[in-house]
C-alpha cells in the first residue's frame, strides 16, 4: 500500500567546496536518519565521488540513496541530475568530467573539494575547481542525463543565482522537465504567484544542504509503495497527488 516517505534530494558533502567538512557520507547519513528521512540524494557540483562511500552507509542505515549530482551548464544554470544507480551516476561523471574547465582550486578561497570514506578519513582530493560552468549547454546536459536514462531537474528556480529563470527567463518547454525545484527560501503558493507557469511541474523542496543542521530543514514527501528509484519517479509523474513539500520546522506543508 502506497504511503508518504520522506526525502532530501540536494545535499552537499565534503566534494563541494561550498560544502562544510564537517558534511561527510556518514555524518550526512546519520543526521538523515536522525531527521527521520526515508531517502536521499547527495549532489555535488559537477562530480560524485562521495557517493561511493554514502551508498556504504546508506545501506547499513537503510537509507535509500538516489544517486545525483549538480551540473552547472554554460548558461550558469544549476540542474540537478539523477541515476538509478551508482554506476550510472559515475559513469555520466567520466562523460562530462572533460567537459569542466581545466582550472585549479585555491582551497584557501573556494574551500576543499574532498572525497571522505564511511570511516571519514580523507582518501582523495579533487584537484580541477568544481563550481565553474561545464563546457555544454543545458540542452544538451538534459540529452545527456537521459542518454542515462536519469532524470534531470532545474535547481533553486526562484533563486536569482544560477536559477534557470533567472538566467534564461523562462522554462524552456521542449526540455521536458517532469518536475522543477524550489528553494526553502518560498512556499509553493508563493512561488505559484509569482511565476504561475510553474503550475505545469510538479515542484519539489529540498534542504540544498552545506551544513549538517540544514538537512532535512525542507524535504519533500512522495507516495510510494516503497522507497525506490521505480517509485519515486512514479510519484513525480503524479505530480500533487504524488509530491508534497514539507517545512519540519513549521510542523507543516508548504
Amino acid at each position: 500500500m502506497a504511503r508518504w516517505f520522506k526525502g532530501d534530494l540536494h545535499i552537499h558533502s565534503t566534494l563541494s567546496p561550498c560544502g562544510s567538512l564537517y558534511m561527510s557520507p556518514r555524518t550526512i547519513v546519520e543526521e538523515a536518519k536522525r531527521k527521520g528521512l526515508d531517502l536521499i540524494a547527495v549532489t555535488d557540483h559537477n562530480t560524485c565521488d562521495n557517493l561511493i562511500y554514502v551508498e556504504k552507509v546508506a545501506c547499513e542505515e537503510g537509507i535509500t540513496l538516489i544517486p545525483g549530482m549538480e551540473l552547472q551548464t554554460e548558461e550558469e544554470v544549476h540542474l540537478l541530475a539523477y541515476f538509478e544507480t551508482l554506476e550510472g551516476a559515475l559513469a555520466f561523471k567520466e562523460e562530462i568530467y572533460p567537459f569542466l574547465p581545466d582550472v585549479k582550486n585555491d582551497p584557501d578561497y573556494f574551500g576543499d573539494q574532498v572525497v571522505v570514506d564511511e570511516h571519514d578519513n580523507i582518501v582523495g582530493v579533487e584537484e580541477k575547481l568544481l563550481v565553474n560552468s561545464l563546457l555544454l549547454s543545458l540542452d544538451r546536459c538534459v540529452e545527456m542525463v537521459r542518454s542515462y536514462q536519469g532524470v534531470s531537474m532545474p535547481a533553486h528556480v526562484d533563486r536569482e543565482p544560477y536559477g534557470i529563470i533567472n538566467q534564461l527567463g523562462f522554462i524552456p518547454d521542449y526540455l521536458g522537465f517532469e518536475a522543477v525545484e524550489i528553494s526553502r527560501a518560498i512556499i509553493p503558493r508563493d512561488a505559484l504567484s509569482i511565476w504561475p507557469e510553474l503550475g505545469r511541474y510538479t515542484l519539489v523542496g529540498s534542504s540544498d544542504a552545506h551544513y549538517p543542521e540544514d538537512i532535512g530543514a525542507v524535504v519533500t514527501l512522495f507516495r510510494m509503495e516503497e522507497p525506490s528509484w521505480k517509485e519515486w519517479v512514479e510519484a513525480l509523474e503524479y505530480g500533487a497527488e504524488g509530491v508534497r513539500i514539507m517545512r519540519p520546522f513549521e510542523n507543516g506543508t508548504g
